[in-house]
């Protein structure tokens, strides 16, 4: 019986990876993520993500940048308590920001799975590095994914050279 999984943006070594640590622990699965300028849920659980990206131009270091989410969907048993988070490292590793937040039991029957749809948002990063990101998917503290984001220094023009006379 094999559990499906949707990863993007990861290799098959990874996606193996995630596969062993859901089965051997019993942890909540992500099958979906996205970054994105804004995400919501509706009443019905249907998520809107709105502008999803893999990069930010910016304008030059640093900057702050007014706000990212991090949609997802995940599934987990309803019997389960657990922590659902999201971190932004630079590429020295330094951490830009971190979000976390738990999701308490819905039911105590155990073995019954549900999906559920979850913005996570992020909001007035301060960027001091160029280069790739990555936002780091946490499940109770722990990594299980990232996605990598990209901040790409605009090239400022420069203006001409005074003419000599």
């Amino acid at each position: 019986m094999g559990i499906p999984f949707t990863f993007l943006r990861l290799d098959w070594r990874h996606l193996f990876s995630c596969y062993i640590l859901k089965a051997e622990t019993n942890m909540p699965a992500i099958n979906w993520t996205f970054l994105c300028d804004y995400a919501f849920v509706d009443r019905a659980g249907r998520a809107s993500i709105i502008r999803t990206f893999t990069f930010i131009r910016a304008p030059g270091l640093p900057f702050r940048y007014p706000q990212i989410f991090l949609a997802l969907e995940y599934m987990a048993d309803r019997s389960e308590d657990f922590t659902l988070g999201a971190m932004i490292t630079s590429p020295s590793g330094k951490q830009v920001a971190k979000v976390e937040l738990n999701r308490k039991a819905k039911s105590t029957e155990k073995g019954k799975l549900e999906k559920g749809v979850l913005p996570l948002g992020f909001y007035n990063c301060k960027f001091e590095e160029a280069g790739e990101h990555h936002v780091e998917i946490l499940i109770n503290g722990q990594s299980v994914h990232f996605l990598p984001l990209n901040i790409v220094v605009k090239e400022s023009k420069k203006p001409p050279a005074p003419k000599s006379a």
